[in-house]
């Protein structure tokens, strides 16, 4: 039996959560901290929403996981560059909001 979309989805936003936090805070060269600000961009807040809903091909569960991920990073972006209040570390919001709804859908899933 193959994991359903939801599932894998959620592990993927579990797992680029922790990369892109990792990378963010953590790495020792620049290019390693934009990687893991990419990672943040594009996967964590969609995939916290995506987790959630199956789109029914998994062609479009990644495409609107990376569109929910980029709308949700650039407003918040935006909110915090409005308010003269720009802390690019805040951003990592996000990917703990991520690693909790996806560990609530897998938990779900599981059962308990």
């Amino acid at each position: 039996m193959s994991p359903s979309r939801t599932a894998l989805t959620a592990y993927a936003g579990v797992l680029a959560s922790i990369v892109a936090a990792v990378l963010t805070l953590t790495a020792p060269v620049p290019a390693m901290s934009l990687i893991g600000t990419l990672t943040l961009a594009c996967v964590p807040a969609g995939a916290a929403v995506m987790c959630w809903i199956d789109s029914g091909e998994n062609v479009a569960q990644a495409a609107l996981t990376l569109i929910l991920s980029l709308t949700a990073f650039s407003l918040a972006s935006a909110v915090m560059i409005w308010v003269a209040a720009w802390h690019p570390r805040a951003l990592l919001v996000l990917a703990a909001a991520s690693v909790v709804s996806c560990l609530a859908r897998l938990r779900r899933a599981d059962g308990r």
